[in-house]
C-alpha cells in the first residue's frame, strides 16, 4: 500500500529536475532517478514526473507535478476534492486559510510513498519537501493527517 504527501504550491515558478537532484546530492543523499540525468526527458522544462530510488531495498518515491495547464485534469480534480473536504470542516481561522491556499494553488507536487518507508526514506522525503516548499511557496499535505503550515505545525486536520 502507499499514501500521498503533497506540496501545495502558491507559485508558478518551479525547480528543474536538475535543481531537485542537486539539492538532494548537496544534502548527502545517494539515489537514482528515472528519467536518469542523461535521458532527454530529464532536461524537459515542463517536467511532469520523477521516480526517486533512495534505497535498493525499498520501493521508489514517485513524484508527479500537476498544474492547471496540464490537460489530464488531475490538478482541478484534486483541487476540488480538497476544497470539498475543507468546506466540510467546522469554520475556523485555519480552515479559512486552508481554503484560500487551495483556491490559490498554482501547482501540486504529489509524492506517492510506500507505507513501509524507512527512517532514511523519511529523511530523504523531508529534504525534498523542504526544498519544494521553499522554492515554490508551498504547504505540505499528508494523507490521513492534514495540511501543515510553514512552521511544520498542523494547520487543519483532514482524515
Amino acid at each position: 500500500m502507499s499514501f500521498y504527501v503533497r506540496v501545495f504550491s502558491q507559485a508558478e515558478d518551479f525547480p528543474s529536475l536538475q535543481a531537485i537532484c542537486d539539492e538532494l546530492a548537496d544534502a548527502g543523499f545517494e539515489f537514482a532517478t528515472s528519467p536518469g540525468k542523461h535521458e532527454p526527458e530529464f532536461g524537459e522544462q515542463d517536467w511532469r514526473s520523477l521516480l526517486l530510488q533512495y534505497s535498493e531495498e525499498q520501493k521508489p518515491i514517485e513524484l508527479d507535478r500537476n498544474t492547471p495547464a496540464h490537460e489530464d485534469g488531475m490538478f482541478k480534480e484534486e483541487q476540488k476534492e480538497f476544497l470539498d473536504e475543507l468546506k466540510d470542516l467546522p469554520y475556523s481561522k485555519n480552515q479559512k486559510k486552508a481554503v484560500e491556499l487551495i483556491k490559490n494553488l498554482q501547482q501540486i507536487y504529489a509524492f506517492e510513498v510506500d507505507e513501509d518507508i524507512t527512517e532514511a526514506g523519511w529523511d530523504f522525503l523531508e529534504c525534498l519537501l523542504d526544498f519544494l516548499c521553499d522554492a515554490t511557496d508551498g504547504y505540505v499535505q499528508v494523507d490521513e493527517e492534514g495540511i501543515y503550515d510553514k512552521d511544520g505545525s498542523i494547520l487543519v486536520e483532514i482524515e
